[in-house]
């Protein structure tokens, strides 16, 4: 008896902890075509968990994350360049989190970027972070954090991208 409840009870915590959800993450709308040469981002993770579920959830973003921030970036930034500005930002950082007690239904990001900026002679290095938050669809499961991945990225970018109008401005002097 003692041998069929220890069986029992392994069986229970194997499903209930077991869980480990694999989810596609599509950024190709990212993306834009017409590369900015003067910017570049590199770093990051392949895959994105987040935390604060109940069970592991890894998101897979594709293209790559660093690909989407470069092209967001580019977009947002290419009213303020100027001749022969260079962005090199790497140390790409990127973590989501679900606070179900303090905000159930939406998800955080935390991003993070090093960026080095030169123009004319001159040379800025910054970290750059900021920390968007997008609702998640009640219903749609797992599915609805990799919906929302696509918008925290844009966000972030652009609020980064606002963050660094001063240090080009700085530079393009």
């Amino acid at each position: 008896m003692k041998r069929f409840l220890v069986l029992a009870t392994t069986a229970l915590l194997a499903a209930c902890g077991g869980q480990n959800v694999h989810q596609a993450a599509p950024l190709s709308d990212l993306v834009k075509p017409g590369t900015t040469p003067w910017l570049t981002v590199t770093g990051g993770a392949d895959k994105l968990e987040v935390r604060g579920l109940d069970h592991k959830l890894t998101l897979e973003p594709s293209p790559d994350l660093a690909t989407a921030v470069q092209s967001q970036l580019g977009a947002q930034l290419a009213a303020n360049y100027v001749q022969d500005l260079v962005v090199t930002c790497n140390g790409l950082t990127t973590s989501l989190r679900v606070h179900e007690d303090k905000s159930p239904g939406n998800v955080a990001m935390e991003l993070g970027l090093h960026c080095s900026l030169w123009a004319h002679g001159f040379e800025t290095d910054h970290d750059y972070k900021t920390q968007p938050s997008a609702s998640v669809a009640g219903g749609v499961g797992d599915q609805a954090y990799a919906q929302a991945l696509p918008k925290l990225l844009a966000d972030g970018a652009e609020d980064i991208a606002a963050q660094m109008r001063g240090d080009i401005r700085k530079v393009a002097r």
